[in-house]
C-alpha cells in the first residue's frame, strides 16, 4: 500500500469517532438522536398538510414514506445545523 493511501485512511479513522455531543440534564447525547427526533416530529406535522392537499393518497406505501422523509429531514438537519 501506497503512503498517499494510507494518509486518507487514517485521517477518515481517526476523525469518525468526533461527533458533537449535547447535553440534556446532564446527560450527554449525541447530536444525531437530536436530528432523528426533530425529523420525526417534522415530518409528523407534515402528514396533516399531505392529507389537506391530497398528496398523501398517491404516498403508497405510507409507512416507508414517511419514514424516509423522516431520515431526509434528520439527515439536512444535521447537515445544515452541525456541519
Amino acid at each position: 500500500m501506497r503512503i498517499g493511501h494510507l494518509v486518507p485512511a487514517v485521517s477518515l479513522l481517526s476523525i469518525s469517532g468526533c461527533n458533537p455531543v449535547i447535553s440534556i440534564a446532564g446527560a450527554e447525547f449525541p447530536v444525531w438522536i437530536l436530528c432523528l427526533f426533530a425529523g420525526i416530529l417534522i415530518s409528523l406535522a407534515l402528514r396533516p398538510v399531505f392529507v389537506a392537499t391530497g398528496i398523501d393518497q398517491s404516498m403508497t406505501p405510507r409507512p416507508l414514506i414517511y419514514s424516509c422523509l423522516a431520515l431526509v429531514i434528520a439527515f439536512l438537519c444535521w447537515l445544515v445545523i452541525w456541519r
